[in-house]
């Protein structure tokens, strides 16, 4: 009988007269082992497990960890708008980790090591078009590069008086002694390092592959500030690092050059302040920063990545200067005077803000 009633249910089930068990949704369990240096939390589950657990990149997940359960994307970048959590999948790093872009986690959802951590999947590929469009890399060899300015993405922001650049000294991405020479080239005197500390300048210059003269006779004569920021422009420290780093410009002369690595976000910041107390206007500024993700990336004006890029980054960027709401309009903002009360909120005084203006004055 036993055998009958199974061949029955076999046959049913092949037929569909009876349903299909759901399957469950992807799950997977673990802990927080740390806290990083920016407030998120690195968890004990590595990229193949969440693989392999039926996860991927662009999917919406819900998650709880100790009294916080939130749902949020999984991105391998910080692609979530500011102040929005994220599961990170950090294709350098082993472990994925919970996030907050520009934000501590830690902090916001109240979480530690030792808490119980608990994913599921609520929607797969909810956000896979936002992780596609701002997924990119570049190539560190300069024959895939147009030419040593693109390669180094250096161009002159005022012709003779501000550039922008990569590192000249700090040759992790390859491109220090292409940003070296164009920097002796266009004659740059006074240097605002956004990336190292002067600890780190000095190991580089003592690298054996240092080939960076005149970053070096710059340094050595005391034309070059090393502020070693951080990378989130929402904290109050690093619009402190921008006053001092404006300070210390406003005391040398002309040519500036602003650099941090890459000579995109963080110099794009500065760069962004330096042209708003210009009195550039958001267009003109918007396709400075983005210039930078035309000489790496390809990315073109016009497309749909260049303007989700510009939204999320630079546009972002602007509303902090200003203190604006995330997403607010920039219309009726006056960048000028937004950036002149920021820094003189941060520690710049009146008279050397007068004096860097002078100095970037048309003549």
């Amino acid at each position: 009988m036993k055998k009958y009633l199974a061949l029955i249910l076999v046959f049913l089930m092949a037929s569909g007269t009876l349903p299909a068990m759901a399957a469950a949704d992807p799950a997977i369990h673990g802990k927080v082992i740390e806290i990083d240096a920016y407030g998120q939390a690195v968890l004990n589950i590595n990229k193949e497990d969440f693989k392999k657990a039926g996860f991927d990149l662009g999917d919406i997940v819900t998650v709880t960890c100790g009294s916080y359960t939130a749902s949020m994307p999984c991105f391998s970048g910080y692609y979530a708008d500011r102040g929005e959590y994220m599961l990170r999948v950090n294709p350098y790093v082993p472990n994925i980790s919970l996030c907050i872009n520009y934000g501590s986690f830690s902090e916001m959802a109240g979480v530690g090591p030792g808490d119980n951590v608990d994913i599921v999947l609520k929607e797969k590929g909810g956000a896979l078009e936002i992780q596609e469009i701002n997924d990119l890399s570049y190539s560190d060899d300069r024959a895939d590069s147009a030419s040593d300015e693109v390669f180094a993405n250096f161009r002159p922001i005022v012709e003779g008086k501000l550039y922008r650049s990569a590192s000249p000294v700090d040759n992790t991405t390859k491109r220090a002694r292409y940003a070296d020479a164009l920097i002796q080239k266009a004659g740059v005197q006074t240097v605002m390092n956004l990336n190292n500390s002067p600890e780190e300048v000095a190991e580089w210059l003592a690298a054996e592959d240092f080939a960076s003269p005149y970053y070096k006779e710059l340094y050595e004569e005391r034309k070059v500030i090393a502020l070693g920021m951080v990378t989130d422009f929402t904290l109050e420290e690093f619009m402190e690092g921008i006053a001092e780093g404006f300070t210390f410009l406003a005391q040398g002369d002309t040519p500036y050059l602003v650099h941090c690595l890459e000579g995109k976000d963080r110099s794009g910041f500065a760069a962004m302040v330096l042209e708003a107390l210009m009195g550039w206007n958001e267009d003109q500024i918007v396709a400075d920063y983005m210039l930078s993700f035309t000489n790496y990336y390809g990315i073109e004006p016009g497309t749909e990545r260049y303007e989700l890029i510009a939204e999320k980054n630079i546009k972002e960027m602007l509303r902090v200067m200003a203190d604006l709401e995330v997403g607010a309009s920039l219309a009726e903002t006056d960048l000028k005077a937004s950036a002149e009360t920021n820094l003189l909120r941060h520690g710049m005084t009146e008279e050397n803000l007068k004096q860097l203006e002078a100095k970037l004055a048309s003549e």
